[in-house]
């Protein structure tokens, strides 16, 4: 296949959702894939795998400087080299996520790693790793993937485009509500103080910062439901040329 052939499948593959924390994104990109032949696709889960390769080599060597720090003076993609990320998608059920072989799926998930995913999602060099992969993976698959800056630097030309927006006060308590539902109390204002944070530091950071395509459909979705939120998606899709 020639380039730009390759280039026009990717950018029909993808439905790009982006949005800040709590805006809906995630839940309503799974239902999106349950209602159309695409794939769910949670762009961080990949970005959780390169942090737990990355903390596992940390722990490893029982370094005795912050993780910040010790990535800051490591050569990165010497690494990644060494890192082996696979992807099994599946419609029926969870997707499952292989590090080096290892099924990491629930690993990726903990406390632990989701605390430090951000120092190395603001890395150049891994921000291009999980950029490729997602590249490679929407050779093969339709996607449905939802994240920051999928619309804007990973697939810029995609060709259905959606940035869902909130007040911070909803997504906090849809957080909270989360959590709730897991069995795990956390404290409101603690979350929305987090979220916060969280928009602040994603609308300002240098390396792909949160912001909205031009020609992303914006919905604010404070007072939708996830069921409304999805027939306003699905109704907004663009058809794409065979």
């Amino acid at each position: 296949f020639s380039k730009k052939l390759i280039e026009t499948l990717m950018n029909q593959n993808i439905i790009a959702i982006d949005g800040p924390a709590g805006s809906g994104k995630s839940t309503v990109a799974k239902e999106i894939a349950k209602k159309t032949d695409f794939f769910y696709l949670d762009s961080g889960s990949l970005y959780r795998t390169v942090a737990l390769y990355f903390l596992q080599i940390y722990e490893r060597q029982k370094i005795y400087q912050s993780i910040e720090n010790w990535l800051n003076s490591i050569p990165i993609y010497d690494f990644l080299s060494k890192l082996e990320l696979k992807v099994e998608l599946s419609k029926t059920d969870s997707n499952q996520i292989y590090l080096n072989g290892e099924n990491v799926s629930e690993k990726i998930r903990t406390p632990q790693v989701t605390n430090v995913t951000g120092y190395f999602a603001n890395k150049k060099e891994i921000r291009e790793f999980v950029n490729s992969k997602l590249k490679e993976l929407s050779q093969n698959y339709k996607l449905v993937m939802d994240g920051r800056d999928i619309g804007t630097l990973v697939f810029p030309n995609a060709v259905n485009k959606f940035f869902l927006t909130a007040n911070s006060e909803i997504r906090a308590k849809r957080r909270y509500e989360e959590w709730k539902a897991k069995g795990i109390e956390k404290d409101y204002e603690e979350i929305l103080k987090e979220i916060l944070q969280r928009d602040k530091s994603d609308s300002e950071r240098e390396l792909a910062p949160l912001k909205k395509a031009e020609d992303a459909l914006e919905i604010d979705t404070s007072k939708l439901t996830i069921p409304e939120m999805t027939e306003i998606i699905l109704s907004k899709l663009k058809p794409v040329s065979e």
